[in-house]
């Protein structure tokens, strides 16, 4: 019986690392190998294997098309399952670029988190466009019956820092750990007004510093900031030197920390959406008379926003007005842009169960013993020089290792019985294989 390979890559684990997890426990169960790990792996996969399907991350103009080219080449199917499909500006520019015309006459179904998204980007498909509105995993995992995922980890947080305040940051362009040359060579052709962007960053740092400082002095609170992954953490590291009372900390999911803490601040991110889904109400602080368009608006829906200090202090010390489990019907942008009611999982593990007759002759290529060798090799080459490695590419791929996946697995099995048949194998330190 044929076993049609799956190729995932993981780039950020702090926000792929449980759902895809996951993802490829349900599609193992579909009769699917699934190869999970990090891009140069993943890439290497691309161009040795033939007759695949590749999960994309999401369209980038001048790095996805030679990718694009050689899928295609070696006759492998392409799905888009993006993972910045829901957040953008107030004009859409950042979706309109990664849904452009190119992906949808390169991908072969491609999945929407939301209809608000669809109706933007449907003057860029084509009526040959397979096109599926079904939410993303990543946020269907953060309904309470998924929050067992987590548990461990809440645990262990609330017994580190016990009553704590999270402040999620989202400064990446301001205070990238590469610099401000590399944002502007990295993300020029992807951004307008960067340069703006790039400013405004730098604002925004500088009043989460005074933010932070004056909360550690005014309020008898422990106080976590978990910087973005591109951000340079050493920056807060020295600014809070010596305060006892805040702790710069990048571990794991976002999610447990959201789950332990007892109030969550951000500026204008992602995070306060899955804070918003897993029960708690965020608050927004921005710089006041902010530019609004270079703020993305939905975290700010999803939040009491705030400009003033002084309004913020005043409403951290009123206890019963963050207390209270926010009320989704309050909030319908969580169904028009996340699709928030559908078995999101479900949905897309079906709809790429039914590409499996697409593959050319349904016959695969296994990975042969040089391939193996060689992704040995490469682990071993990258142990040797990780001292040389990017900082941002260990930032970002920190807590994807053999631990933590034999954890979640182990987890998800645990909880559900459908999926004991699931087992995977460690091909290196970065690669991963699901089946049954």
């Amino acid at each position: 019986m044929s076993h049609p390979d799956i190729l995932i890559p993981i780039e950020t684990s702090s926000r792929e690392l449980i759902y895809k997890v996951y993802l490829c426990h349900q599609l193992a169960l579909k009769g699917f190998h699934c190869y999970l790990g990090r891009k140069s792996y993943i890439n290497y996969l691309i161009k040795n294997l033939k007759r695949y399907i590749y999960i994309d991350k999401g369209y980038h103009k001048g790095v996805s098309d030679e990718i694009y080219e050689t899928i295609k080449r070696n006759d492998g199917i392409i799905v888009s399952l993006d993972e910045e499909g829901g957040v953008d500006y107030s004009d859409g520019s950042t979706l309109l670029g990664r849904y452009s015309k190119t992906l949808f006459n390169n991908s072969d179904l491609t999945f929407m988190w939301g209809n608000n998204q669809y109706e933007l980007v449907t003057n860029n498909m084509n009526k040959e466009n397979k096109v599926e509105v079904t939410g993303h995993p990543r946020f269907e995992l953060l309904k309470p019956e998924f929050h067992y995922l987590y548990q461990d980890e809440v645990d262990k947080v609330k017994k580190r820092y016990q009553d704590f305040i999270l402040i999620n940051t989202n400064m990446g362009f301001g205070n990238n750990i590469k610099g401000d040359d590399f944002v502007t060579e990295n993300y020029g052709g992807r951004f307008k007004n960067l340069d703006k962007i790039i400013a405004f960053d730098k604002k925004k740092l500088e009043a989460y510093r005074s933010l932070i400082i004056e909360l550690s002095q005014k309020l008898n609170k422990t106080i976590v900031l978990r910087p973005h992954p591109e951000e340079d953490h050493s920056f807060y590291f020295d600014v809070f030197k010596g305060r006892k009372n805040i702790h710069v900390v990048y571990e794991g999911s976002v999610v447990p920390w959201i789950l332990a803490s007892d109030l969550m601040i951000h500026p204008d991110c992602t995070t306060a959406i899955e804070s918003l889904f897993v029960g708690k109400k965020p608050i927004s602080y921005l710089p006041d008379n902010y530019p609004i368009d270079l703020v993305t608006h939905l975290p700010l829906e999803a939040s009491e926003c705030f400009t003033s200090k002084t309004d913020l202090f005043r409403y951290i010390k009123d206890h019963s007005l963050f207390t209270d489990m926010p009320k989704f019907e309050n909030y319908p942008f969580l169904e028009t842009y996340f699709d928030i009611s559908s078995a999101t999982t479900e949905l897309i593990t079906e709809k790429i169960s039914q590409l499996k007759d697409s593959l050319p002759n349904n016959k695969q290529v296994s990975l042969t013993l040089k391939t193996k060798a060689f992704l040995k090799y490469k682990t071993c080459r990258l142990k040797i020089n990780r001292s040389n490695s990017s900082g941002l590419i260990r930032n970002k791929l920190k807590g994807f290792n053999k631990y933590e996946i034999n954890r979640l697995h182990r987890k998800i099995n645990a909880h559900n019985s459908s999926l004991a048949s699931v087992k995977y194998q460690i091909i290196s330190d970065s690669l991963f294989l699901f089946l049954t």
